[in-house]
């Protein structure tokens, strides 16, 4: 595993990824620009944005994806995926999540919408993904792919970061 670079983003850097992230999400509470900033690099085509330690969006192939820390805290919403505890292994090992193991949903998505998957029982995000059907497909399936994971937990960059003293 190649090693992560850190480096502080500049006034100009964290003023326009803050920007970035309250265009694209919903948020609870608003980002201080003027807060400790830092991107690491984790592999070739992804980066993490971390604020005072949290990390908070991560950039894949160009794409925004909240954390799994920042939807954990409540920072950002995204709409949910309630999942069984059977499919919570298979989700967690990059499974792409089946329509079998989904209890319920939470919020409204269309097709290619990001949404965050959680376990039944504890209520703890397990991944984040780009759903593959909108949220009123989903109660009329009972099998098939719905949501494409993105971003798990164990997988290379919750890793990284965990290594980083980040998660």
């Amino acid at each position: 595993m190649s090693k992560a670079h850190r480096r502080f983003l500049s006034k100009s850097e964290s003023k326009e990824i803050v920007s970035a992230i309250e265009e694209k999400f919903k948020l609870k509470a608003t980002l201080d620009r003027k807060s400790r900033w830092e991107v690491v690099q984790v592999g070739k085509d992804e980066c993490v944005y971390v604020i005072d330690g949290e990390p908070i969006i991560m950039k894949i192939s160009g794409k925004l994806i909240p954390s799994l820390k920042a939807l954990s805290n409540g920072l950002i919403e995204l709409p949910k995926i309630v999942v069984d505890l059977g499919a919570v292994k298979h989700i967690v090992n990059g499974a792409d999540v089946m329509a079998p193991g989904i209890v319920k949903v939470q919020g409204e998505f269309a097709r290619d919408d990001l949404v965050v998957v959680i376990d039944e029982k504890h209520g703890k995000p397990l991944c984040i993904g780009v759903a593959i059907v909108s949220s009123s497909e989903v109660a009329s399936m009972s099998r098939g792919k719905v949501v494409k994971n993105l971003h798990h937990v164990g997988d290379k960059i919750w890793s990284k970061l965990k290594d980083l003293g980040l998660m």
